[in-house]
């Protein structure tokens, strides 16, 4: 019975790998290249758009209120405490 004993302790004591240490190294290596593709600032610019948008070709811009000289004078003297 001692050598039965022996013989699984020495074969148990191996440092071979198993199918889950291969699932977790394969789970931790696809987690790196998806966190290195993220924050790889390159490649989402340089697919996108190959030339710059000048200032006349960007879209009006709507203005929340007309601009009125007096409601402008009537906000700053509301900022500053003068009623």
């Amino acid at each position: 019975m001692e050598s039965n004993r022996s013989k699984v302790t020495a074969r148990s004591s191996g440092a071979a790998l198993n199918w889950v240490d291969y699932l977790v190294l394969a789970a931790s290596i696809l987690t790196f290249l998806a966190v290195v593709a993220a924050n790889n600032p390159h490649t989402a610019r340089a697919e996108g758009r190959s030339t710059l948008i000048t200032a006349s070709e960007l879209p009006d811009q709507p203005r929340q209120m007309p601009v009125d000289p007096a409601l402008i004078g009537a906000r700053i003297r509301l900022a500053t405490g003068q009623l």
